[in-house]
């Protein structure tokens, strides 16, 4: 019987020795926003922004340190992955924060792909809303500058969440703490956005954050808009993105949260009013477990949600994408300049 030890120096092995599967995309080479950038902070060492190539920048490798399936994890999250880089998949984001920094690093040694881990917070729980700036900022920092977990491995951007609005005390207090350490450090921050990422967008800017290097997800659903319809969403979005921010979008297939029609025209639209350099194309991949049985978040809930992994953003998402009139032209900027242009911090 193969080890799983065995198993992942076999995967790492195959991936080096193959030649690169042919991409739905080609990567396209593309010149620095300045004259040298900074590197980047990978599970597995530093690359340098164009290397990043065709990326998904919110996505989970979901494994529990010491957990029950934690094996059965590691395997999918390879093989997955792995599906996706055939694809033409370079680099994911991890958003967790995560919990197993270390079984991270074993997924993006096994396939070859660029994982970006993240500090920050997700949802605030119990004694976390009682926290101020000044507690969120250390432990960033502490992340930042003395590594995950322990480990080497230092996280390449900032994550921070609201639940809903009205935006709780705690979570302005986070999203201070997420301004002052991008300050610091020029990390890019994502924020859980599923509702008032225009409210979120202003806490950071009076906080002094970049707003160029910001990006918000999970805008789209539906439940999220206080009411609005689409148009007055698609209006509502436009003001993030005209002071620079990008909007983050990963309801692809997830119809039960967002109309396809209406994600469509909300994506068509913005791009058509010249806003296609400021949305990025994800999916949000995670897992759980139930009764022992590995279940993908709203796989029960979308026809063929089974199918919504890693590999899905460009053998599903993109083509319906261009069948629904989003150009080529601008898909290509969803998952390859755009991403590339929110992790590019010029050197000083």
């Amino acid at each position: 019987m193969t080890t799983r030890r065995q198993f992942l120096a076999q995967s790492a092995a195959a991936l080096a020795g193959a030649a690169l599967a042919p991409s739905l995309l080609a990567a396209k080479a593309s010149p620095l926003l300045g004259p040298r950038a900074r590197p980047i902070p990978t599970a597995t060492g530093e690359i340098l922004p164009e290397q990043m190539g065709i990326s998904s920048l919110h996505e989970h490798i979901a494994l529990r340190r010491g957990g029950e399936h934690r094996e059965e994890s590691l395997a999918y999250a390879i093989r997955e992955l792995q599906r996706a880089k055939a694809l033409g998949l370079r680099t994911i984001v991890d958003v967790g924060p995560p919990d197993d920094v270390v079984g991270i690093r074993e997924v993006a040694r096994a396939t070859g792909i660029n994982v970006v881990c993240c500090t920050g917070f997700y949802l605030l729980r119990g004694e976390q809303l009682a926290l101020k700036a000044e507690d969120f900022e250390s432990k960033m920092l502490h992340d930042i500058e003395h590594g995950l977990q322990g480990t080497e491995v230092r996280p390449g951007v900032i994550k921070v969440a609201a639940v809903r609005l009205p935006i709780r005390p705690a979570e302005k207090e986070l999203f201070i703490a997420a301004a002052r350490v991008q300050q610091r450090h020029h990390l890019p921050i994502c924020a859980h956005a599923v509702s008032g990422c225009a409210e979120q967008q202003q806490i950071l800017e009076r906080a002094g954050a970049d707003l160029r290097r910001c990006y918000f997800s999970h805008i789209e659903a539906t439940f999220g808009w206080s009411g609005r319809s689409v148009e007055q969403e698609i209006d509502y979005l436009e003001g993030v993105v005209a002071k620079g921010s990008t909007l983050s979008f990963n309801n692809f297939g997830n119809w039960n949260h967002t109309k396809p029609e209406d994600l469509a025209r909300i994506i068509r639209e913005l791009a058509l009013r010249g806003y296609a350099d400021r949305l990025v194309a994800t999916m949000d991949v995670t897992w759980s477990f139930e009764q022992g049985k590995l279940k993908l978040l709203w796989e029960d809930t979308n026809v063929n949600g089974r199918d919504r992994t890693y590999a899905y953003l460009l053998d599903t998402a993109v083509p319906w994408m261009h069948a629904n009139g989003i150009a080529k032209e601008d898909t290509d900027k969803f998952i390859l300049d755009n991403p590339r242009r929110i992790f590019t911090a010029p050197l000083a």
